[in-house]
């Protein structure tokens, strides 16, 4: 389980739920997240065989992107981009998934590297989103995650399955990946709550 402060992380969520524009925001930066895991897997598997699992979890990724883009479009009541004026901390929400993928491919390569990404990344989407399913319900908001985070469960589980497969140990790498992407989510946090505080200050 990650170790960012949760009691930080529903500040930044009531705050972020109690003002629609900045909501439909954060909403659209979440589906730019789902959109760049989608198109990293994408590219993981652009020099190797594209089976059912991995064709499937790059769909559900791009669903989920999806789901939170139309949520966000209808939250502003237009068609929002992903330029930075759309979304919250755009450059620190790249930075952040391209770092975490440069740190694990250069920790391990092919597909394990793949695996080992979407585990870290999906360990702490499971985490943030029940939180902000909580939010949701606090805030009066109609959103369910409830099949988002079904299926994110379901990912992690395949990953672990996966690596274990590869003749992988999870559980003795795991915890470096982890930490790395713990740093790297402060940032990007920090980043979110910059953007509530500089939409309270307009």
């Amino acid at each position: 389980m990650p170790a960012t402060d949760p009691i930080r992380i529903n500040a930044f969520l009531d705050a972020a739920c109690a003002d629609p524009g900045l909501h439909a925001r954060f909403l659209n930066t979440l589906s730019l997240m789902e959109h760049i895991g989608s198109r990293k897997i994408m590219v993981s598997q652009s020099r190797r065989p594209l089976g059912q699992e991995t064709l499937k979890h790059l769909a559900e990724e791009a669903r989920h992107a999806f789901f939170f883009k139309r949520a966000a479009d209808a939250a502003a009541r237009r068609e929002m981009s992903y330029d930075d004026v759309d979304v919250i901390a755009g450059p620190r929400a790249r930075l952040y998934m391209g770092r975490l993928d440069a740190f694990i491919g250069h920790a391990v390569s092919g597909e394990a590297a793949y695996l080992y990404m979407s585990l870290t990344i999906e360990i702490r989407a499971i985490w943030f989103y029940r939180l902000y399913q909580d939010a949701l319900k606090r805030n009066g908001h109609g959103l369910n995650l409830n099949s988002l985070l079904a299926e994110e469960t379901r990912h992690l589980d395949e990953m672990r399955r996966r690596l274990v497969a590869l003749d992988e140990n999870p559980d003795a790498r795991l915890p470096v990946f982890v930490a790395y992407e713990e740093a790297l989510f402060g940032n990007l946090l920090t980043g979110l709550e910059q953007g509530v505080a500089a939409t309270t200050l307009v």
